[in-house]
């Protein structure tokens, strides 16, 4: 007869996790679609330098508030890993 093997146990399904990944997934999608806009700016023979520079502002603002997002959800986890060893 063949041994029977128990299926390895899942670690428990943790839906904080899910969040903060359901999240960031967004997030990342605009900083990178925002990190190709800003590469076409750039080498864009058509734009004057006036153009180029505000849309680079706008961009490094869209930069900085994704980061901030991405922040805050980070501290969202390290709160839930705080609070689950108390």
């Amino acid at each position: 007869m063949l041994p029977t093997h128990e299926p390895a146990a899942s670690p428990p399904h943790d839906p904080h996790n899910q969040l903060r990944h359901d999240l960031k997934t967004p997030l990342t999608a605009i900083s990178g679609h925002a990190q190709l806009l800003g590469r076409v700016i750039r080498r864009s023979p058509s734009l004057r330098e006036d153009e180029r520079v505000q849309m680079a502002e706008s961009l490094a603002a869209i930069e900085a508030m994704v980061q901030t997002m991405v922040t805050i959800i980070d501290a969202m986890g390290r709160e839930d890993t705080r609070d689950a060893a108390e």
